[in-house]
């Protein structure tokens, strides 16, 4: 009598990581990713339909493909080595400042912005990937040069050249929230890092004099954008440069506590510009109201947390300083854009993360936390 014999199949974690903090991570990610598609695939149908000969869900099924091809991507590079991120880093930065001022020359401009570039069957945005590029470079080499943290600014300038030069292409296009936010970012890392308060607020008080001097550069309506946010709107203004924040506040009132129910948005009926994309969170109010606007809320804090806790359990420099960008990213960037659509802050256009409709910026926030992991995982193995 043959012995059948039975053989055991182990699947391996495809993160190859035992930290619960990285499976945290990703279920977050995860949770956010789905909440963005199914959130534009309702704050999109009008304009898909106009758009796309009356497909009402065109514009949310490339979300969704969207989702899945950054997920696949962020699967594959979560198992790279961390030496891949310090090695090609200066390739990372000169292809993204490439494609940057490919924009500058060639791109498609809109609302007095240049920051696409149309390749004929697609067209994307490089400044999202620019911001992990920018990231993965400064984060790299304040871990090859960790004893420059003790050094006064005068000692930064090579490195600062390094990150500065993209973003003020950036800001040459004309993007004036994407330059703030990367701003933000270096800022930030240089603080994870260590550097001394002084030093961070010197440059942070140069940014500001940037941040002015832009809103008053180029033909389009930032500046008066900024008036109207600090003097208040007056009547004149509501079709101009206000309607948009009056109709942004007026969706979310109308959701109350428990919203008007998913797919019942108005204002998405063209009321609202850019529904789907940069005031996506006045239509999650809306639709899902109040309840729904805390339970995302409270997603991006657990991301927070568990990000600021890998900081802590992982302190290499490499790791700690690459985590604190990605912080100050994301997380910096969805209250940037919540503050914005409450008119705590003034219009910047920069998308929710995870949320707003846009495959450049989803696939980027999934490249991000792809490259979290990836350093997670070499550190929790060597230290």
């Amino acid at each position: 009598m043959s012995r059948v014999r039975s053989n055991r199949v182990q699947l391996r974690n495809p993160f190859n990581a035992d930290s619960p903090l990285v499976t945290m991570l990703i279920a977050v990610t995860v949770l956010l990713a789905l909440f963005g598609t199914f959130m534009v695939l309702s704050a999109s149908s009008v304009t898909s339909g106009l758009n796309n000969g009356g497909n009402f869900f065109a514009d949310g099924f490339m979300q969704g493909a969207s989702a899945v091809f950054g997920g696949a991507l962020c699967l594959i590079i979560a198992r790279w080595p961390v030496s891949f991120w310090s090695r090609y880093r200066n390739y990372f930065v000169g292809g993204g400042f490439a494609l940057q001022f490919a924009v500058l020359t060639v791109g498609t401009e809109y609302g007095g912005n240049r920051n696409w570039l149309d390749v004929g069957f697609f067209s994307f945005q490089p400044s999202e990937f620019l911001k992990l590029a920018v990231i993965v470079w400064f984060a790299s080499w304040i871990h090859d040069n960790e004893y420059m943290l003790d050094e006064p600014l005068r000692r930064w300038i090579q490195p600062l050249i390094w990150v500065g030069v993209p973003i003020g292409m950036v800001g040459l296009g004309g993007d004036l929230g994407t330059t703030m936010i990367m701003g933000l970012i270096v800022l930030g890392m240089l603080a994870f890092a260590g550097l001394p308060a002084r030093t961070i607020l010197a440059l942070a008080a140069i940014s500001v004099l940037a941040v002015f001097a832009l809103l008053n550069v180029g033909g389009s309506n930032r500046g008066a954008r900024f008036d109207a946010w600090l003097q208040g709107c007056t009547p004149e203004q509501y079709e101009t440069v206000c309607w948009q924040t009056m109709h942004g506040l007026w969706a979310l009132s109308a959701g109350g506590l428990f919203g008007l129910g998913p797919g019942s948005s108005r204002a998405k009926w063209s009321w609202l510009p850019h529904a789907d994309s940069d005031y996506i969170f006045a239509i999650v109010g809306e639709e899902l109201g109040m309840l729904g606007a805390i339970a995302l809320i409270v997603l991006f804090l657990a991301l927070a947390v568990t990000l600021v806790r890998l900081v802590r359990e992982f302190p290499q420099p490499l790791t700690r300083v690459l985590i604190g960008g990605v912080f100050v990213w994301i997380i910096g960037q969805a209250f940037v854009n919540i503050a914005v659509v409450l008119n705590v802050v003034p219009v910047l256009g920069v998308p929710l993360p995870f949320i707003s409709s846009g495959g450049s910026a989803l696939v980027a926030n999934f490249l991000a936390i792809g490259v979290v992991v990836s350093c997670v995982r070499h550190e929790e193995r060597y230290g």
